[in-house]
């Protein structure tokens, strides 16, 4: 792992990264790639000349990235077409060479406004894949025949988000977003995104809850993200204080302050503005430090619980929960409910990048 750390250096550390040998590169795909930063280290070192095989992975990798670009730009096209003001892509696109399992879309209008934003994508040629109380996933044209149950191969999936939810509970309000929607040209179109501030805060808050897992792209991803000249730490602190997930952006804070001090010899800095300003989670940088830093890493059921708890005293947050509870009325979606918390409590998780 720390040969790993090596290879990737910090945006915070300026020294140049050594040549490496292709058996060290090839030695640590295996583990960059669940860590989801096996297309950052591979664009990193990547050379003339070297073993076949790293650039077999390199390309395939590469491929999926263009992809990921083309199906944001043409799915861009046709919101942009339907109402360019009342949708926004997030969670998406990385700071770095990145492989994203899917392509995450909110839609800002109400119930009958994103029925309507499902039928313009429908007609657009895109196809129905899977369906969740508060999303339907559908899949880019150029997917089919390459798609499968869940979401094997990645790249072509399309989350379409009525409520930033899990289930029926809702744990953001969509509309906090609006004031940070950005205009951003991917592949000359332009696409509606989510300032970074707004956006680090969901991707820390969505890895502890509902997903609960802890990779080495929730360490390089803040880095990188804090590191940008553009990135405002004061409206980050703030927006994860006013939206509720600050307990955990401070978890994960506390976790990242502990492995750059661990591999790097220090804390950035912003880092140490979040945490002065938010406070740490001790406890489970304790637990994390007790497992040697391995990732993947699951958080302590208790984290998970006491971000959901903190999360559900929103008003719109508690309003979404009671709706949950009516519907668990139902006996079968009961059993759904339960087998899902069971896994997502499991050492095993639900998460895996494809």
């Amino acid at each position: 792992m720390s040969l790993l750390f090596e290879l990737l250096g910090s945006p915070f550390v300026k020294k140049p990264l050594r040549r490496f040998s292709d058996q060290e590169l090839l030695e640590v795909y295996d583990f960059a790639f669940p860590n989801r930063v096996a297309l950052l280290y591979l664009s990193l070192h990547r050379r003339p000349g070297w073993d076949p095989r790293l650039e077999e992975k390199y390309e395939h990798l590469h491929q999926r990235e263009q992809m990921t670009f083309a199906v944001i730009a043409q799915l861009a096209r046709v919101l942009n077409q339907w109402n360019p003001d009342q949708y926004v892509v997030f969670k998406s696109i990385k700071p770095y060479p990145a492989t994203p399992n899917d392509t995450d879309v909110i839609c800002f209008g109400d119930s009958r406004e994103y029925e309507q934003m499902y039928q313009r994508i429908l007609e657009a040629g895109y196809q129905f894949h899977e369906w969740a109380p508060q999303q339907r996933t559908v899949y880019d044209p150029h997917g089919i025949g390459k798609i499968g149950a869940g979401k094997k191969g990645g790249t072509y999936y399309i989350d379409l988000y009525q409520e930033i939810s899990t289930d029926y509970f809702s744990y953001m309000n969509k509309s906090r977003l609006r004031p940070f929607v950005i205009t951003h040209e991917v592949n000359g179109v332009p696409v509606k995104l989510l300032r970074p501030e707004p956006e680090l805060a969901i991707v820390l808050f969505h890895s502890v809850f509902p997903e609960r897992t802890f990779q080495l792209e929730h360490f390089y991803l803040p880095l990188h993200t804090l590191a940008k000249p553009d990135f405002d730490p004061e409206t980050f602190i703030r927006f994860a204080r006013e939206s509720g997930v600050a307990y955990a952006v401070k978890t994960q804070c506390a976790i990242i302050a502990w492995m750059h001090q661990e591999h790097f010899g220090s804390v950035p800095k912003p880092v140490e503005r979040v945490l002065q300003a938010l406070g740490a989670n001790h406890r489970e940088r304790a637990r994390f430090e007790a497992k040697e830093g391995r990732t993947p890493y699951m958080f302590a059921p208790r984290t998970f619980w006491t971000a959901f708890a903190i999360k559900a005293l929103e008003w719109h947050c508690f309003k979404s929960l009671v709706w949950q509870a009516v519907k668990m009325l139902n006996p079968k979606f009961f059993m759904e409910v339960i087998a899902s918390i069971r896994l997502r409590l499991s050492e095993e998780g639900t998460y895996h990048l494809e």
